[in-house]
């Protein structure tokens, strides 16, 4: 990271940083019952993850109907956010997929809506990796070998 405080440079930055630098910058809010987890403020979002977007249109549906969700629609916000798991993460733009979360085409198909991860709340990790959670106990304090 530059010590800059020009925006430009900054900006210039980002947009250069090698692909396992961009990886670890998509991270995530983290809220989980696990009590073990409660020191745990941001994770790297990763394919497995159960989310939920908190902002944008998709962070305020007010409709079951996925051609009348959001503000941009000229439609009044709802209350809840849409749940699903990530279902693929693309560092080069930086965005996250997630299931369930699609628009309509003029051709009729359903394509997925790319949404930063700043944008979703982490509800519960991807079990299958272990030594993931086993790091993310270490950076507690939780686990000791």
């Amino acid at each position: 990271m530059t010590r800059s405080s020009k925006p430009g440079k900054q900006r210039l930055e980002q947009r250069d940083a090698s692909m396992h630098i961009r990886r670890k910058r998509m991270r995530a809010r983290l809220i989980s019952d696990d009590p073990e987890l409660q020191n745990i403020r941001r994770v790297t979002v990763r394919v497995g993850d159960e989310v939920e977007v908190i902002r944008g249109d998709f962070g305020h549906p007010n409709s079951a109907k996925s051609d009348t969700r959001g503000k941009r629609l000229g439609q009044s916000r709802g209350r809840s956010g849409v749940s699903g798991k990530i279902a693929m993460v693309d560092s080069t733009s930086g965005m996250i997929f997630i299931d369930g979360v699609t628009s309509t085409t003029a051709d009729g198909k359903e394509e997925a809506v790319p949404i930063h991860p700043s944008n979703v709340i982490v509800t519960k990790l991807f079990e299958g990796d272990t030594l993931r959670l086993k790091r993310l106990l270490e950076r507690t304090g939780g686990v000791e070998e």
